[in-house]
């Protein structure tokens, strides 16, 4: 199949994805939302968190996609961070993989017992919370959607613009292969908001600045590590010359490191390897010389930045719809000014 084939079969298979799962164009998108603050300008423009407007014994929910994946763990740690600087409480719950998306519904219905002053959520879709978050808008409850899949009603949306993270993915593969070569993509959950943006990112850029790189594969992996092992392996076995792999998470990423390991250790580190995250995990197989690199969302101030907005709503400071957070693509040159 031609290269401009491939694009378009990718391309309206997205689409049919994204109508299914309710992503319209007439819905929210934090990746093109006019109302936006970076996470830099907060301070600037708004002043330091007015404590003394504080409601008193302040307690919060959270709701993350899952504590398996270490992105999510440090995201919590951030939130865990401000939550002690400022004296307040943060409960945080998750579901156990990135596709229970009605073990998450249920865990936030619970947690609505406990009459929290605010909700910061991380849903699995861009749907399957909904029912629950119009509710807690109908009793003015704060609610803070917390990277990536997006809430259409949701005060406030945290996070990194997620067709950035395929756009540099993209550039730096088609820098280092010089514009030429063979790139298979790995995809997070279908349908996902996340995972759509991210591929779609990368496939624009690659088709309008890269036209001589021939995409060969973009197959879905649920984020999961295995899964992305398994899928690398097929793609390696039917294209042993292939030229990098950008992988929509650093779990997959791992996973198609480890599959160039068992397919062919003399291409370990040659195959140009990119995930996204920002894993200790990833930044540790960079410094290997085995992962490429990882687009870094610094999940740990992205979750310090979300408890921080969502104590200037509790204290009345109107924020606009989207706070955006730092994201760096790390690689071999660089991970020295990252890592801690």
């Amino acid at each position: 199949m031609s290269k401009g084939r491939v694009l378009l079969a990718i391309t309206l298979v997205a689409m049919l994805l994204a109508s299914v799962s309710g992503i319209g164009l007439a819905d929210f998108d934090p990746d093109r939302q006019e109302d936006s603050l970076s996470y830099a300008e907060l301070v600037e423009k708004l002043g330091p968190v007015p404590t003394d407007k504080l409601p008193k014994d302040i307690r919060m929910g959270a709701v993350l996609k899952n504590l398996a994946n270490q992105f999510w763990q440090q995201l919590a740690e951030g939130y865990k961070d401000v939550a002690a600087e400022y004296g307040v409480g943060v409960d945080i719950q998750a579901a156990r993989t990135e596709t229970e998306l009605q073990e998450q519904l249920s865990i936030l219905e619970t947690m609505l017992l406990n009459n929290y002053a605010a909700y910061l959520l991380s849903p699995l879709s861009n749907d399957n919370l909904n029912r629950v978050v119009y509710d807690l808008n109908a009793d003015k409850i704060p609610v803070i959607n917390v990277n990536c899949e997006y809430i259409n009603d949701a005060d406030v949306f945290v996070g990194t613009r997620q067709l950035d993270i395929g756009i540099m993915a993209a550039d730096f593969i088609g820098e280092r292969l010089n514009g030429v070569g063979k790139v298979a993509i790995i995809e997070g959950v279908p349908g996902s908001y996340t995972s759509i943006n991210r591929t779609s990112g990368f496939l624009t850029t690659i088709e309008e600045k890269y036209p001589n790189i021939e995409i060969v594969a973009s197959v879905p992996a649920d984020y999961e590590r295995q899964k992305g092992m398994d899928v690398a392996m097929d793609i390696l076995t039917q294209n042993p010359d292939l030229d990098a792999i950008f992988a929509c998470n650093d779990n997959m990423a791992l996973g198609a490191v480890e599959a160039i390991r068992m397919n062919d250790v003399s291409k370990l580190g040659k195959v140009i390897v990119i995930g996204a995250d920002g894993t200790d995990a990833a930044y540790d197989s960079i410094g290997k010389g085995e992962l490429t690199g990882t687009v870094d969302q610094f999940p740990r101030v992205n979750g310090a930045i979300a408890m921080e907005v969502v104590l200037r709503i509790l204290a009345g400071q109107s924020i606009p719809r989207v706070v955006s957070t730092p994201m760096e693509l790390i690689h071999l040159g660089n991970i020295d000014d990252f890592n801690n």
